[in-house]
């Protein structure tokens, strides 16, 4: 009898054990099946893919293709306008964008950079382009137009009109 008690005592603990090792030898294998599901994350969230990158004195500025929001989504339509390295950017910004490539300059875009990293930025976007909105001291209130500081960049998205 004390023997079946101390192969089931082995047994639990043996269990137990294992179950604690098991998501960390199978983390590649779910790693793997999950990338092949083809799961994205959505482009309100990442600003949508990069289609072109000018560049500045110091500096460059990344736009982004145009996101629509989903059916259920509150959101409008918006470019996202990268400025990277954030450590590079003059204290004052003040930039004349090309966002659709035709050469012309479409929206004037002009922030301030704190030193600070975690200080709050507002920006001013002049609509130089019947289709893009204009923003006057905006912050991040919205998804849709707003600056923010992600890692070493400045992100800015400027709404489309509708």
């Amino acid at each position: 009898m004390r023997l079946s008690a101390n192969l089931g005592y082995l047994g639990a603990g043996l269990t137990i054990f294992v179950a604690a090792l098991a998501p960390f030898s199978l983390y590649g294998l779910f790693t793997k099946g999950f990338s092949s599901l083809g799961l994205r994350v959505s482009e309100t969230y990442s600003g949508g893919p990069k289609v072109r990158t000018i560049q500045a004195v110091g500096y460059t500025i990344d736009i982004h293709r145009p996101v629509s929001p989903r059916i259920l989504q509150r959101e409008k339509p918006f470019v996202q306008v990268d400025w990277k390295p954030a450590n590079a950017l003059p204290v004052h910004v003040s930039d004349l964008v090309d966002i659709d490539g035709d050469g012309k300059p479409d929206v004037h875009v002009d922030f301030n950079v704190p030193k600070d990293p975690k200080a709050s930025l507002r920006v001013n976007v002049v609509s130089l382009n019947p289709i893009y909105e204009e923003m006057r001291n905006v912050g991040k209130e919205k998804f849709s137009a707003l600056i923010v500081r992600v890692d070493n960049g400045i992100l800015v998205r400027v709404p489309l009109a509708p």
